[in-house]
């Protein structure tokens, strides 16, 4: 991949939940928020004041929830993407419940 997040910013690949059980497939406006996504890229993490870099809680492959309204869509090589920061993360699911 050719995107690379600065400081405290990650790159999240939408997991595709569009398709209802009866195949109906739902547009982005009638999905609930937040959204479910793949971690794929990560910044090198918040920098304080004093010089002191702080790593990112997040990493590779976690799957998070945001709220799309903070990120900004993108689109790298025919794929699209979310960039947010760390802050606007809700939480990361375990690998039990990422696939649900």
């Amino acid at each position: 991949m050719e995107i690379r997040p600065l400081g405290d910013h990650i790159v999240v690949q939408t997991v595709s939940d569009d398709a209802m059980p009866s195949g109906i497939v739902l547009p982005d406006t009638a999905k609930d928020n937040p959204q479910r996504g793949r971690v794929v890229a990560v910044g090198s993490g918040r920098l304080l004041p004093n010089g002191t870099r702080v790593p990112l809680e997040i990493q590779l492959e976690d799957v998070v929830l945001f709220n799309d309204a903070s990120a900004t869509k993108v689109r790298v090589e025919g794929h699209d993407y979310w960039l947010l920061k760390e802050d606007d993360v809700f939480a990361t699911l375990s690998p039990s419940l990422a696939h649900i």
